[in-house]
């Protein structure tokens, strides 16, 4: 597994110019404009990431949901953001499956939220209520 991987990392950059120099033969320009936009679409999805994560890991928390699914979550957007950063169409489609894959997202299952007892004593004790000065 070990070497499939330093062979598909060490083989990436090469597909990747090959794929720009053909797509760019192909469309011009205009797969320029591409690589362009999907860049800057990638650094957006990462300051946005940046910017919501502590929040959707806190709301998530004070409904007693699982911190892992949040930081997952974003974990995923991150990983999507730095393959849309690299230019090439392999790096893209990796990026849009990543982003893509079907997720949990931060939702609260029934039997991971919390819950309160269900303690039938409590503290209120129903009825009227009047004051009865004391006479001096």
């Amino acid at each position: 597994m070990r070497k499939i991987i330093i062979i598909f990392l060490i083989l990436l950059p090469g597909l990747e110019l090959a794929g720009i120099i053909y797509f760019f033969n192909l469309y011009g320009w205009w797969f320029l404009l591409y690589l362009i936009l999907i860049a800057i679409l990638g650094w957006q999805l990462i300051n946005e990431e940046k910017a919501n994560a502590l929040s959707k890991l806190t709301g998530l928390m004070s409904k007693g949901g699982n911190p892992a699914d949040a930081i997952m979550g974003s974990a995923k957007n991150l990983f999507a953001g730095v393959l849309f950063l690299f230019p090439g169409v392999i790096t893209d489609v990796f990026g849009l499956l990543v982003l893509l894959q079907g997720s949990r997202g931060p939702t609260l299952k029934k039997d991971q939220a919390y819950k309160a007892p269900q303690d039938k004593t409590t503290d209120i004790i129903e009825g009227e209520f009047h004051r009865e000065d004391k006479e001096k």
